[in-house]
């Protein structure tokens, strides 16, 4: 009998591992949804105004008055604080998608009369988004490391416990569904470009990541490049390898994006004079040009602060119990991650390039590296890069959570040198440390709350969402899922009989 329940546990490793990564994830995320007062961050209240008026069956600009009658009390209590230009919802210049998301669950969250009313549905909608994507990180991470499950446990791993990630799910913004959307493209794009099982044909891949791109294109502009970019890469590849017809594969990866969101940035266009609307808005807060895309590229504080804030922090800002020794390590990390992945991966085209196995091979088998999956993934996640750097230059606030669409192919990377070039036993001992710094930080966090209040104590807008027990049970489900998590990756191996990457 306990011989019979081991083989199934085994059996069935990667989806107790899948599991835990996503409930490490989510519950800490919802701890965090409950203990933060509605609209404590100034973005809240614009993006649930969104929501209101998409539940009206209207589609708002960024000068349209929120409609604090229907949004609820702790909306007018916000607004009531609020100078004029902070009453409209001036994030209207994103595509809608999040908010038709969050109409249902913000209208079940008001007529449950929770504080905050719609703006906590919206925040579920982004916590449930962002665990959708911690799964689509193992495939990704799976897929990339030539169907080796470690590698793609460790990457979900890595994905779920970085403490800025949590932070940004648990907030009413339209992060996660953009998170969502952007690993969907990064995940379909590798397949497309020969990584994944080979059930999965080359047309198949190019439908699903045509679908992909139009989620991501209808979350944000920020998300229109890098789709447009995976479309392009794919469709090259296609070409190139003579793998498809071009009209057809170009007609299935642009279609569902021109049809589903291309009327939204023509909207745009005619609203604001731009398709993403960014001069609008940044000319509506009075921001001024702070130099040129290459002098924001090469400010060091920027991408130093970005990733100290991704890896140590659960806010921007800092707190107490933030970990600076942390912040070095997690530097060597990721660096040396990256270079390590560089290396294996070309390594293994150099061998196969030459004609010879990698088989045998210590670091490389038994599963080869798909070369060019590779170099498009991580070719579309620096966009981000370039995207931030280029707002911050316009005036706009480079905010850390904008290069969050990078970190599966980042943690990838860091999952596939740590478990190759060491051991699994590595990858579990960092993602550990990431929990725990996590851990630490959202205690931090919850008492910065209480020490940083926004408005007259015992206000709506003071007060933590739910019951204790409600908001514990957060952490209860997060600590699950870190042992399911650490249990899979722990028993975890080689995978007799998967086939490897084509």
């Amino acid at each position: 009998m306990v011989a019979r329940v081991r083989e199934r546990l085994a059996a069935r490793s990667a989806l107790i591992g899948v599991v835990g990564a996503v409930l490490l994830l989510v519950g800490g995320a919802w701890y965090q949804a409950l203990v933060t007062p509605p609209y404590r961050f100034i973005d809240e209240q614009a993006h649930a105004g969104y929501v209101v008026a998409v539940q009206h069956g209207e589609l708002p600009d960024i000068d349209t008055p929120i409609d604090e009658e229907s949004a609820g009390y702790a909306m007018k209590l916000r607004l009531d604080r609020a100078p004029t230009r902070n009453r409209d919802i001036w994030v209207a210049n994103n595509p809608p998608l999040t908010y038709v998301l969050a109409a249902g669950p913000g209208a079940v969250t008001a007529a449950l009369e929770i504080p905050g009313g719609p703006l906590l549905g919206l925040r579920l909608v982004n916590i449930v988004a962002v665990g959708a994507a911690v799964a689509l990180s193992y495939l990704l991470g799976r897929d990339l490391a030539g169907g080796d499950t470690t590698v793609g446990l460790v990457t979900a791993g890595l994905v779920a416990s970085v403490p800025h990630l949590g932070f940004v799910a648990a907030l009413g913004f339209n992060d996660g569904v953009a998170i969502l959307g952007a690993t969907g493209v990064l995940l379909w794009l590798a397949r497309a470009c020969g990584a994944g099982p080979d059930t999965i044909t080359t047309r198949r891949a190019v439908q699903w990541l045509g679908g992909w791109c139009a989620v991501a294109a209808l979350t944000r502009p920020m998300s229109l490049l890098p789709a447009i970019a995976a479309a392009a890469t794919a469709l090259g590849v296609v070409w190139w390898r003579r793998d498809g017809r071009f009209w057809w594969t170009a007609a299935w990866l642009a279609l569902p994006s021109v049809v589903l969101a291309g009327w939204f940035y023509v909207l745009n266009a005619i609203r604001y004079g731009d398709p993403t609307g960014s001069s609008a808005l940044l000319d509506k807060f009075l921001r001024k040009p702070v130099g040129s895309l290459w002098s924001s590229l090469t400010l060091r504080a920027i991408w130093e602060g970005a990733l100290r804030t991704i890896a140590t922090r659960r806010m921007e800002e800092p707190l107490a119990s933030d970990p600076r020794w942390w912040y070095t390590i997690a530097f060597v990390v990721v660096v040396g991650g990256v270079i390590g992945a560089a290396v294996l991966i070309g390594w293994s085209a150099v061998l196969r390039r030459g004609g010879r196995s990698t088989v045998g091979n210590r670091f490389l088998s038994p599963y080869p590296l798909p070369f060019t999956a590779w170099v498009a993934a991580a070719a579309v996640s620096l966009i981000p890069v370039l995207l931030t750097a280029q707002h911050r230059a316009g005036g706009g606030a480079p905010h850390p959570r904008y290069l969050l669409p990078m970190l599966p192919v980042v943690a990838a990377a860091v999952a596939l040198a740590a478990v190759r070039f060491l051991t699994r036993w590595t990858g579990l001992a960092i993602i550990v440390a990431l929990a725990v710094v996590t851990m630490v930080q959202t205690r931090r966090y919850a008492q910065w709350l209480s020490t940083n209040l926004t408005a007259r104590v015992d206000t709506q807008l003071t007060l933590a969402i739910g019951s204790p027990l409600t908001r514990l049970a957060g952490l209860a489900i997060a600590a699950v899922g870190l042992v399911l998590l650490v249990a899979s990756i722990a028993s975890s191996g080689e995978q007799a009989g998967r086939r490897p990457a084509r």
